[in-house]
């Protein structure tokens, strides 16, 4: 993959994972006991968390074309460092208060970084379906004219 193609993917990944960050705390919210004034740092969290989230997917870029093995390494790495830099963040700023607030942003972790992988694959097959139709056309219309 080109720099330029994965710095693109990289941009798609930060405002997805900034979303799914916003949700989740959204959620977790709900759950525990907010206190009645919030810091005006508190809103910029979502930043936060994706931009060290992104930061992090840099472990999955390869200029060639990677093994089945290999991208399941990188993601297995690329998921246990976001896993480490969120608990940390969350631990840095005080939020980690109790058990369920570990386990909520460790669940919330997993759950982000599993649908935006599926979301990944699900496009990235698409494209891919897409482009062997093409291929598929421009060989029909190659052999049409022989």
């Amino acid at each position: 993959m080109e720099l330029k193609e994965f710095l693109k993917k990289i941009v798609w990944v930060f405002l997805m994972i900034q979303a799914g960050i916003t949700i989740a705390i959204g959620v977790v919210g709900l759950f525990t006991h907010i206190p009645n004034t919030l810091s005006p740092v508190a809103f910029f969290m979502p930043f936060v968390y994706a931009f060290f989230c992104t930061l992090v997917s840099l472990v999955t870029y390869s200029s060639k074309e990677l093994s089945v093995r290999s991208l399941l390494i990188r993601k297995t790495i690329q998921f246990i460092l976001i896993e480490a830099t969120v608990l940390f963040i969350t631990y840095s700023v005080k939020a980690l208060v109790n058990r369920f607030m570990i386990i909520a942003v460790a669940l919330s972790v997993f759950i982000i970084f599993v649908l935006l992988n599926l979301i990944n694959y699900f496009l990235s097959k698409a494209q891919a379906d897409k482009m062997t139709e093409k291929l598929r056309l421009a060989d029909q219309f190659r052999n049409a004219d022989s």
